[in-house]
């Protein structure tokens, strides 16, 4: 079997071209821990070691990126940054020897998801190699992007879609303070009750591990890190922020821990007493593997509030199948890690394993979670993956994999195979009267059939507010302003259900009587739907420095072209299991089909909110104070610039989080250094904000010119610069977006990162460079007949 080392993205380039040409299987490999057998040649071929290109090229501050090559490995990228005070979050417990590579190819978890999300969360933009030795940028992850969220696609595949060859990550400022607890309790019922009982009180650690009584004690003999042996379980909690706030936090969790009959509670006095503490629970698989000759090592998910009762679902299948299982979890996310000593020379144990290891991941699969949240599909479950996606999905995902690979030459036999036997389309029924506005998703897969059946092409939207932005022609609208439900509201994990066609502001609305909030939805418009905001992936400068709608939206049921309904995703805030297609629906703007529901991660709504903004008549001023923001650990939730009428222009600050009164201070002080005064407002001007930036866009659209586009945010001055005085604009600082409102063909094409011009019912779109006939073949899986309008966007 031969191998080779990849040195250059231009190495790997020529080694996939020359092994495309003559029909060789390819398999691209970092230095991985390859728990779910991802990187197993089973058919052979080209091995492509990619360890070599290990170096960092580039961190920019300013700019909150990183860009790096994948055989960097993650622990070292998180020395490397910490000269410039920042950090990256997604840290997999095999930090120090899985590499940014294989953490994109399995979309990585690790103990900061909890707070921080999971490697998708952080990835703005790939190099990648295809199939056919193309090397090509991703469309960007910003919420400027336009086209599908390839990137988001690719992150996660297991490398069976194209070979990354250089990574552009999200970095983010070190936090002020950082407290590491450690809770001990007598029992995991009482450790998991305290997990439920933190977030009630409306606190997200950055961390919450849990080691069970087996766990503690071969951790313990193996690193002395100063676990209790005999306690029946352990809670490792972590929470950062500002110093305020971290000191208010862990008060608060002391005394939740004490309550939930903590018998110890430790907080770390020292960095070196916080590390030893992170030793023991990183150690936990080696520590394992001193008590047997072989270890299965599961991972899953379910929703955070059924852990504790998939715990005694994993005891009660070991014990059925003669096997002792230990465990240790990421509590925060609800993520499961079994672990099963077995003798692989013992034919009958290794049946018993398997069958042990079946029983866990339906059992997963039966309180709702996923059957695998961070190790990935591989080899391991691909079988398995049936528990979870019925035939339809998993065609769907085998046709996204044939969209990027038609020669099936990248990692083959892994992450999903196509059912036996090709799903059928749905059967049509001869309508009474055609329903453009159904009342629930069965109406609306009946709709697309007819139209399918009559040859119509379906226009999908809410209320149609926005359609002038996707530059097609509105034609038979198919409306989901009836679907309007809460499907359901999981408190105690943080997320809802709701159905596409309800109002964003009314479901905003809602969840503020609840405490919580879900943070790209706005307080007003309410002719905006969930559905709406998706699909567009709509921005939101209040929540400045998330990568929009894809950190939010857990899982979708959508109907493609067909008339299928497919679901994809879990109520989870970890899900590797198969394609993350979720990540299609975003950005799609109808193209790939109606969306009928969404599930969607939710925040605790702090006590305090904070809103405020200064002015000047120089943008330039404004822009420089908005980038430094960025850099500190003390920067507010949003941050935007707006002309939105003619003279001064105005820097708008808003927090949500924790710590309204620390930032407000250290704003203020940052005023006093320019020369500038904050003015702070009551809670109804966001409303306000929000509706006239609605009636600037509409009276663009109708009358004017409506642009907008992209560049890095130390490029913001070159766009602004060359914007006419008279005209208005939004300007978001924190990821290079930009709207201009100006009159009929003002906007020049030639503008630096301009993706999208509507005049006077003209529409001009970016092409997307390399990457539209990859786009026609994905909305080819969804839409083979062309329901849904043209496959290409007018120009």
């Amino acid at each position: 079997m031969p191998g080779c080392v990849g040195r250059s993205a231009q190495e790997v380039e020529t080694a996939v071209q020359i092994a495309a040409a003559q029909g060789v299987y390819i398999l691209a490999r970092g230095s991985s821990s390859n728990l779910s057998g991802g990187t197993t040649p089973v058919l052979g071929g080209l091995i492509l070691s990619l360890t070599r290109m290990n170096h960092i090229r580039h961190v920019d501050v300013l700019n909150r990126q990183a860009v790096v090559e994948p055989g960097v490995i993650n622990a070292d990228l998180q020395v490397a940054l910490q000269s410039w005070h920042f950090f990256y979050p997604p840290d997999p417990a095999s930090h120090r020897i899985s590499t940014l590579g294989g953490n994109v190819a399995e979309n990585s978890g690790g103990p900061h998801c909890v707070k921080y999300g999971v490697t998708v969360n952080h990835i703005i933009q790939l190099e990648v190699v295809l199939a056919d030795g193309r090397r090509l940028l991703t469309p960007t992850a910003r919420d400027y992007r336009v086209g599908l969220d390839i990137t988001g696609l690719l992150t996660g595949s297991e490398g069976t879609m194209a070979i990354v060859t250089q990574i552009t990550a999200q970095i983010a400022p070190q936090p002020e303070q950082t407290a590491t607890m450690l809770a001990v309790f007598a029992s995991v019922d009482e450790a998991l009750h305290t997990v439920s009982a933190i977030i009630a009180h409306h606190i997200v650690p950055s961390t919450l591990e849990l080691l069970d009584k087996k766990s503690l004690e071969i951790v313990e003999s193996f690193v002395h890190a100063g676990y209790p042996v005999d306690a029946g379980a352990v809670l490792l909690i972590e929470v950062d922020g500002p110093s305020a706030v971290v000191q208010a936090q862990t008060a608060a969790i002391a005394d939740i821990a004490a309550q939930g009959g903590a018998h110890e509670f430790r907080i770390a006095q020292s960095a070196l007493e916080a590390d030893a503490l992170w030793k023991g629970r990183r150690a936990h698989y080696g520590a394992a593997a001193r008590i047997a000759p072989h270890l299965w090592i599961q991972d899953v998910t379910v929703p955070r509030p059924l852990l504790a009762e998939m715990m005694r679902d994993v005891i009660v299948i070991g014990q059925h199948h003669g096997f002792n299982i230990f465990c240790s979890a990421h509590a925060g996310d609800g993520n499961l890690h079994p672990i099963i000593t077995y003798d692989p020379a013992n034919a009958d144990e290794v049946a018993r394993m398997r069958q042990a290891d079946h029983d866990i991941l339906a059992a997963c699969v039966n309180r709702g979670g996923a059957i695998t949240g961070e190790h990935g599909i591989g080899i391991d479950k691909l079988e398995n993956l049936a528990l979870m996606y019925g035939p339809r999905e998993r065609q769907t995902m085998s046709d996204l994999k044939h969209a990027f690979d038609p020669n099936g030459v990248l990692n083959p036999l892994k992450v999903v195979l196509p059912p036996p036997v090709r799903p059928s389309d749905p059967h049509w029924e001869e309508p009474s009267d055609h329903t453009w506005t159904p009342n629930t998703a069965q109406e609306a897969s009946q709709a697309v059939m007819d139209a399918r059946q009559a040859g119509i092409q379906l226009s999908v939207g809410g209320y149609f507010t926005g359609w002038a932005m996707t530059g097609r022609p509105l034609t038979t609208p198919l409306s989901t302003s009836h679907l309007r439900q809460i499907v359901d509201f999981d408190k105690d994990n943080l997320t809802v259900e709701v159905e596409a066609g309800m109002s964003a502001s009314e479901l905003a609305q809602w969840l503020r009587h609840e405490g919580l909030q879900s943070p790209f939805l706005p307080y007003s418009s309410p002719k905006t739907t969930v559905g709406g905001m998706i699909a567009a992936n709509a921005r939101n400068w209040r929540h400045a420095y998330l990568l929009g709608w894809r950190d939010v939206v857990l899982g979708v049921e959508w109907i493609d072209g067909r008339g299928q309904i497919l679901r994809f995703g879990r109520k989870t805030m970890k899900n590797v299991a198969g394609y993350d297609v979720t990540k299609l629906a975003i950005g799609s703007w109808g193209r790939l089909g109606l969306i009928s529901k969404a599930i969607l991660r939710l925040r605790p709504l702090a006590p305090q909110r904070l809103l405020g903004y200064t002015q000047s008549d120089t943008v330039d001023r404004l822009l420089d104070m908005a980038l430094q923001f960025g850099t500190s650990a003390s920067r507010p939730d949003g941050v935007v610039i707006t002309r939105l009428k003619p003279g001064q222009a105005q820097l708008w600050i808003a927090h949500e989080s924790p710590g309204a009164e620390p930032i407000k201070a250290w704003v203020e002080g940052q005023g006093r250094e320019a020369g500038l005064t904050w003015t702070w407002l009551e809670d109804d001007a966001w409303v306000s904000w929000e509706d006239e930036r609605t009636r600037l866009w509409q009276q663009a659209l109708q009358h004017g010119t409506y642009a907008e586009g992209g560049v890095l945010p130390t490029h913001l001055s070159h766009v602004i610069n060359r914007v006419a005085l008279d005209h208005l604009f939004i300007v978001y600082p924190a990821s290079g977006a930009y709207e201009i409102f100006a009159g009929p063909n003002d906007v020049p094409l030639n503008l630096e990162g301009l993706s999208r011009r509507i005049s006077e019912g003209q529409y001009w779109q970016q092409p997307t460079d390399g990457w539209d006939a990859t786009q026609d073949r994905i909305r080819h899986v969804f839409d083979p007949d062309g329901i849904f309008g043209p496959s290409k966007s007018r120009t």
